[in-house]
């Protein structure tokens, strides 16, 4: 089960490759407002945790204590494809701010946001964090 539920999570690319090359497009503008996807991964995450809850009780929580134990269930094939919807999920959501606040307010050039978009589907926080510093450098020449 969790296999299909990684292979429906992977139609978010779709997004991510709308946002990044064709962000201005109206379909494209369209479905970020919509955050479709983002609640679309949520329903997929929330279908795979309440599968483990139910399959194997609230127990594996303990293991969150310690690098060991997350080590211990991300070697659970089913647990790490779970944990890697949560990522997709939370990195769209994060992407999903960044472009849709900076075609409103323009902190950075758009072939640049393409740039920091690629970073955060990829590296996450590393695209956020890009995307922050950029946009308070640019807060500051506009001060």
């Amino acid at each position: 089960m969790f296999e299909l539920l990684f292979s429906l999570a992977s139609i978010g690319i779709v997004v991510w490759l709308l946002m990044i090359v064709l962000p201005t497009w109206r379909v494209t503008r369209f479905i970020a407002d919509l955050k479709i996807f983002p609640i679309y991964l949520s329903i997929l995450y929330i279908v795979g945790i309440i599968t483990v809850i139910f399959m194997n009780g609230i127990g594996f929580m303990q293991y969150f204590s310690s690098a060991t134990g997350v080590i211990q269930l991300l070697s659970e094939p089913n647990f790490a494809l779970l944990v890697w919807i949560h990522l997709l999920c939370f990195d769209l959501f994060v992407g999903h701010f960044i472009y849709q606040e900076n075609l409103e307010y323009r902190f950075i050039p758009l072939p640049l946001q393409s740039i920091i978009l690629f970073l955060t589907l990829m590296f996450g926080p590393l695209g956020l964090l890009t995307y922050v510093v950029l946009r308070k450098a640019r807060n500051r020449e506009g001060s």
